[in-house]
């Protein structure tokens, strides 16, 4: 396996067989549709882009490459090629040299999935913060998503944490005519 990413635009063809694997890997609330996701195409930190494996996707990652961080924001891997290493190696490849926090959020574990997803990420370097957090919301009347926030290596400090609160609320959550 040598995987590698590669940039997605909405004018490549790979970018509506992303968007469908997103809206199947996530529920609604989880991700942005149609225009949304066109508009944040243009938005300068954000990158959407393909995990592939030679000549074959096998997954999508959307993510901000902000000044002090980078937020993680979507990730996921076709169904048939889970389990195969593709996961760990994808953020690997994200966080090898990275010099600045490297943050995403997961959902509680509350069942079988979540848990397993949670000790993914945990298992990949991943650490579970303290700090309470809700997702930004992708449509205005989206109801609030509580997850967990989990960083690449340590635990952020509390202004980490709300510089990254108050960039989703600039650049990412629709809910209060921020975007």
């Amino acid at each position: 396996m040598s995987i590698y990413l590669k940039q997605i635009t909405i004018d490549t063809p790979l970018y509506f067989w992303a968007i469908d694997l997103l809206s199947v890997s996530f529920p609604v609330e989880e991700r942005r549709d149609g225009d949304l996701q066109r508009k944040i195409m243009e938005h300068p930190d954000y990158r959407l882009m393909a995990i592939a494996d030679g000549d074959t996707a096998v997954g999508v990652a959307g993510y901000f490459d902000a000044p002090q961080f980078v937020y993680f924001e979507n990730f996921c891997i076709l169904p048939d090629k889970r389990n195969g290493g593709y996961g760990s190696e994808t953020l690997k490849l994200l966080t090898d040299g990275l010099n600045k926090p490297f943050i995403l959020e997961a959902e509680p574990p509350a069942d079988e999935l979540t848990r397993r997803r949670i000790a993914f990420y945990k298992r990949n370097g991943m650490k579970e913060n303290p700090y309470p957090h809700i997702q930004p919301h992708y449509r205005k009347d989206d109801p609030d998503l509580p997850l967990v926030i989990l960083s690449y290596g340590k635990v952020i400090t509390q202004r980490q944490y709300d510089e990254f609160r108050r960039y989703l609320d600039i650049n990412v959550d629709v809910k209060n005519n921020r975007r």
